[in-house]
């Protein structure tokens, strides 16, 4: 069935363990000592796969941090930079445009700045501006690098006395994902693979991705990249109770368009019992409409398993998805040929 994964891409999904298991490494010859000793805010800068990484992150430490945190997916910083925002450059690849473009702003702010990176044109302006840099290994996907984007993160914020890391969920999280990694690897008999069994039913459907906690909420988005780049099918997420405002009015489209869709509820117990109460209705009325509706739970008694042990689950479904549609997991064409086409335009790019 790996005939379309010529990269042995599942060999990524496969080193998810022992991303996280390394993570504190890369800390220990980190100095830190040119930043403040206090910060208002916290801004990341990050696109796609590296920015998910900030997402999660504020969503875990929601109700741990005292100041504000906010990821930034653009060009230009917020105006509210100043000499007390911790502003975190975030780039695997070390070479996303939209990332390295505000860095000179943030130097004239005097923000407090700090990077994690591979490598590429964002190592290059740590060093020139003697920057303190979380070097991270290279030679993944962006998108199957988020352990060594987020757990390092998650350290830092420790060693910034932010945050206080809690060790005994981090090995905990680990335990879990390396037996999910087990019960979901292609060597095992397809036929008891969840993550097999959901992208079978996901076949010729475009999937549904819906939460009613706030802290799956860049969860959801995560299955959705996945699928966009991995499957290389349309997906679409969104969080409860804001779709019962608006996007549930969707769902009485006609059956012709409803049939082309399956509903996937990722499920956590922190979610807050009106929105949970809410989901219970919502998936009365997918019933009605005949809806395909599929609910998975995160594993393991700490938050932070619950989150990733969904994350690895959403990772494989993707991949057997890709398989299925004989689809290369790997090669992502229509991000690289935009790339190549933009990378005419320098000039305008800001990176220098």
């Amino acid at each position: 069935m790996r005939i379309s994964d010529h990269s042995d891409f599942y060999k990524f999904i496969c080193d998810f363990p022992n991303q996280i298991s390394k993570s504190a490494s890369f800390l220990k010859s980190l100095k830190l000592n040119s930043l403040g000793t206090e910060f208002d805010s916290i801004v990341l800068n990050g696109m796609g796969g590296s920015a998910i990484a900030g997402d999660l992150l504020a969503a875990y430490l929601k109700s741990d941090l005292s100041i504000p945190f906010f990821v930034n997916r653009n060009y230009n910083l917020p105006d509210f930079v100043g000499q007390k925002t911790l502003v975190i450059y975030c780039s695997y690849s070390g070479n996303t445009e939209e990332t390295l473009f505000s860095f000179k702003t943030a130097i004239e702010k005097k923000a407090q700045l700090v990077a994690i990176t591979s490598g590429g044109q964002l190592e290059k302006l740590t060093k020139k501006y003697k920057i303190p840099l979380i070097k991270i290994p290279e030679g993944f996907p962006p998108r199957q690098a988020l352990g060594y984007m987020y757990f390092p993160l998650l350290h830092l914020l420790h060693n910034l006395r932010l945050v206080k890391v809690k060790h005994k969920d981090i090995d905990e999280t680990i335990e879990v994902i390396k037996e999910l990694r087990q019960r979901n690897h292609p060597e095992k008999d397809y036929s008891h693979h969840l993550s097999n069994h959901l992208a079978r039913q996901l076949y010729k459907k475009v999937p549904i991705m819906y939460c009613a906690a706030d802290v799956l909420a860049p969860v959801v988005v995560r299955w959705r990249n996945q699928f966009n780049e991995n499957s290389k099918v349309l997906a679409f997420s969104n969080i409860l109770p804001e779709l019962n405002h608006n996007e549930i009015m969707g769902w009485e489209a006609p059956q012709e368009i409803l049939r082309n869709f399956h509903i996937i509820f990722l499920r956590d117990p922190s979610e807050f019992p009106r929105n949970k109460k809410r989901l219970e209705i919502t998936k009365e009325i997918f019933h009605r409409n005949h809806l395909p509706v599929a609910e998975i739970f995160g594993e393991g008694k700490s938050l932070l398993s619950r989150i990733f042990s969904l994350i690895y689950i959403g990772d494989w479904v993707s991949y057997y998805l890709a398989l299925i549609y004989d689809k290369d997991p790997y090669i992502i064409e229509s991000i690289n040929y935009l790339k190549e086409k933009l990378s005419k335009y320098k000039e305008d790019s800001g990176v220098k």
